[in-house]
């Protein structure tokens, strides 16, 4: 989706965000306010899609275009398809300033018509994205917003890395959250523009923990519960949200040192 002047962000994922998400929040507002870009890593249900949202809300109305995309895995194996997220609306702005070939194969890539593909079109497509943001951005700076960057179809993936690697001083910032366990952000660090800045979400504190679950209204828990809850979630504030909506679910809560009851979804989320 393809966001104008106007972007404005959900106001639900700002309050969780000051639960201890504040030195990596400031960190990253710092850096966009340099004009560098930011991204966000960490393993799943951590919190970088609230930190992005977040974030977002807050950098939208500096810039004159906010372009965004937010991939899943079952998409994932479509071809374009984040690209078309990022750039289906603006085509009609920047065709007229594409050379014909660059634009023929944009749009062939956008809108599916056509036998577009990487290898057969693969240098008139990674110059036209990288003319269509230089475009874009000649009107007024631009922000790019893609949250689970590890499920971005790998053409999209190559043809945005593409561009950012060559954007230099064109003022286009990025604000991505890709899923990680370990270092392997190298990778999507490579493939973004040279000035981000890569910084992991991390577990929250138990102080924290019993905050978050307070804000969302799980109150009245044991403290040994709430130790519980943040050592069977390792800090990571999905876990136990979903720890703590469980138990409050439960009419026979587990008594000390019983283990915590473990729900479906969550066991869902760990094994993906």
């Amino acid at each position: 989706m393809t966001v104008r002047r106007d972007f404005k962000e959900p106001a639900r994922c700002r309050p969780d965000l000051v639960i201890g998400r504040e030195e990596v929040f400031g960190q990253a507002r710092e850096q966009l306010a340099r004009g560098g870009s930011v991204l966000l890593h960490g393993p799943a249900g951590i919190g970088k899609s609230t930190v992005l949202r977040a974030l977002a809300a807050e950098n939208g109305g500096a810039a004159r275009t906010v372009l965004r995309c937010s991939a899943t895995e079952s998409e994932s194996h479509l071809p374009f398809l984040a690209l078309a997220d990022l750039l289906g609306l603006v085509l009609d702005e920047v065709s007229g300033k594409l050379p014909a070939a660059q634009l023929t194969a944009l749009e062939s890539a956008l809108t599916g018509r056509g036998e577009s593909t990487l290898q057969r079109d693969g240098l008139a497509l990674r110059l036209a994205v990288l003319s269509a943001l230089r475009a874009l951005a000649a009107e007024g700076p631009v922000l790019i917003v893609a949250d689970d960057v590890q499920w971005l179809d790998s053409a999209s993936a190559e043809l945005l890395g593409f561009a950012a690697r060559r954007l230099g001083e064109t003022p286009v910032r990025m604000l991505c959250a890709v899923r990680t366990e370990g270092q392997e952000y190298d990778r999507h660090l490579r493939a973004s523009p040279p000035d981000t800045l890569a910084l992991r979400v991390n577990p929250l504190t138990r102080t924290q923990v019993s905050e978050l679950l307070g804000h969302r209204g799980y109150t009245g828990l044991p403290r040994s519960t709430v130790r519980d809850i943040h050592r069977t979630s390792g800090g990571n504030p999905l876990f136990a949200l979903e720890l703590g909506r469980a138990l409050s679910e439960n009419p026979t809560p587990p008594r000390p040192g019983e283990p915590l009851p473990v729900p479906t979804s969550l066991r869902t989320l760990v094994l993906n």
